[in-house]
């Protein structure tokens, strides 16, 4: 344990000696219940998400990263948990006094668990697990706004690029997507810390 303490020990000194290295990210937290007729029970849906990411400025308009995520939803008795990696570079295209404008260029990986129990009566249930994992290639616009020196605020939206959906299971056939969004839809905020 004191070993693993000094490697995480020396690894914040390092960071911290480091002007160029940032670490950011973005965390949140939800409930919410479809609309429903009177007298019918509805179960409320919560989600947690958070999404911790660090990476190194190699110049003015250049910076790589690596993002990493993990989410949960529940409603009822279903339950998905998911996982994902992302490593990026970021080219800063357009910069003003506070603010600026930049792509995200990435590819990722992600993984998630779906589980849901069926009350079968007499004190006994069954549970169902699905899994898939899916890769994902693309380019996500964003802004950035410096709020001091060393905080900024990061805003993400929209995405082009390509997705391939891989379900665990006998049988399953991969899907795709392949697309340009640009809507408040897909819309996350984060702040970012430079060191």
């Amino acid at each position: 344990m004191k070993k693993v303490m000094m490697m995480v020990a020396l690894l914040v000194a390092t960071v911290a000696a480091s002007a160029q290295v940032y670490v950011g990210g973005g965390i949140g937290i939800g409930s919410s219940k479809e609309a429903h007729a009177e007298g019918v029970d509805v179960d409320a849906k919560t989600t947690f998400y958070i999404t911790p990411e660090i990476g190194y400025n190699l110049s003015d308009n250049l910076a790589v990263g690596i993002g990493l995520g993990y989410n949960h939803s529940k409603k009822g008795d279903f339950k998905t948990n998911g996982f994902s990696i992302e490593p990026y570079a970021r080219w800063t295209f357009v910069k003003w006094e506070r603010a600026s404008l930049f792509l995200d260029g990435g590819i990722g990986y992600a993984t998630s668990k779906q589980e849901t129990s069926t009350d079968l009566g007499n004190g006994k249930t069954a549970s169902v697990e699905t899994k898939n994992s899916s890769f994902y290639i693309g380019i996500r616009p964003g802004v950035k706004v410096n709020l001091t020196g060393k905080l900024a605020l990061i805003t993400k939206v929209g995405w082009l690029g390509y997705k391939c959906i891989m379900p665990d299971g006998d049988g399953m056939k991969n899907g795709s997507e392949f697309g340009f969004e640009l809507n408040g839809e897909d819309l996350s905020f984060g702040l970012q810390y430079t060191f």
